[in-house]
C-alpha cells in the first residue's frame, strides 16, 4: 500500500476460498533491523466445515534489532465441524518491537463453532519467551475458565514496550470525568462503546496482552487499548 526508505505498509488479501480440510497456510514475516512493518488484512478468515482433515495456519516472524511490526488481523472464524491448528511464532532482536492482534470467533451466525488449536510463541533471538502460550477451544464442547459459553476472544499483544504504567489512572482524571458527564447522551454513548470489555496482562518481560470475551465481536473487543498500542509502536517506528 506505500513504503519507504525504512517502512512499508502491506495488506493481505485471500486469493480464494480458506480454509478448507486439508488446506495447509504458511505465511513468513521478516522486518529488517530498523525497519517499520505494518500488516492489515482485508477480510477475515473462515475455517470452513471439514470432512475430518484438519486445516493448518502457521506464520513465523522475525522482527530484527530495532525493527517494528504492527499486524491487525480480522476476525478468524471457526464453522462449525471446522478442525483448525494455528500457530504464530515471533523471533525478536534487541531493542525491537511487535504489536499484534488477532479475533477469534467460534461459528458463523446461528453455529456453536468447530475446533481450534491455537499457539503463540514469542521469544527472543537467544530463546528467552516473552509470551508462550497454547490454547485449545471447541464450541461443541464449551469449557468453563475458557470461553465457557462465549463465542469471541478478542486479544492484543504488544511486546518490547514497557507498558506497566500504560493503563494507570491519569492525574486529570476528574477533569476528564467531567467532560463525559456533561456530554451529550450520544457521545456518553459513543465512550461506553469506545471502552474495552476486556482486561490488561502486565507480562514479566516488557510488554502486555489485553483480552475481551463475549457473544459476539461488537460485545467484546479491545478496540481502544489497541488503537493506543498501535499509535505507541508506529510513533517509536518512526524514531
Amino acid at each position: 500500500m506505500s513504503r519507504s526508505a525504512g517502512s512499508a505498509h502491506i495488506a493481505l488479501v485471500a486469493g480464494g476460498a480458506t480454509l478448507l480440510g486439508g488446506d495447509a497456510v504458511s505465511i513468513k514475516v521478516e522486518v529488517g533491523a530498523g525497519c517499520t512493518l505494518r500488516i492489515e488484512d482485508i477480510g477475515g478468515t473462515v475455517a470452513y466445515p471439514s470432512t475430518g482433515l484438519p486445516s493448518e495456519w502457521t506464520v513465523d516472524v522475525v522482527v530484527g534489532n530495532g525493527g517494528t511490526l504492527v499486524w491487525e488481523s480480522f476476525p478468524f472464524v471457526v464453522a462449525d465441524r471446522a478442525v483448525v491448528n494455528r500457530r504464530t511464532m515471533v523471533r525478536r532482536g534487541t531493542d525491537s518491537l511487535a504489536c499484534l492482534r488477532e479475533t477469534l470467533v467460534l461459528g458463523r451466525t446461528g453455529e456453536a463453532g468447530g475446533r481450534i488449536v491455537s499457539s503463540t510463541d514469542i521469544r527472543d533471538f537467544d530463546g528467552k519467551p516473552c509470551f508462550v502460550e497454547e490454547l485449545t477451544l471447541d464450541g461443541e464442547q464449551p469449557q468453563p475458565g475458557v470461553l465457557g459459553r462465549a463465542r469471541v476472544l478478542d486479544t492484543a499483544i504488544m511486546v518490547g514496550a514497557d507498558l506497566a504504567e500504560e493503563d494507570a489512572p491519569a492525574s486529570d482524571d476528574r477533569t476528564a470525568t467531567r467532560e463525559v458527564t456533561s456530554a451529550s447522551v450520544a457521545d456518553r454513548d459513543q465512550a461506553v462503546a469506545d471502552a474495552d470489555s476486556g482486561r490488561v496482562l502486565v507480562l514479566a518481560r516488557t510488554g502486555a496482552v489485553v483480552r475481551a470475551i463475549g457473544p459476539a465481536t461488537h460485545a467484546a473487543h479491545v478496540d481502544a487499548t489497541w488503537r493506543r498500542w498501535k499509535n505507541r509502536a508506529e510513533r517509536s517506528g518512526q524514531r
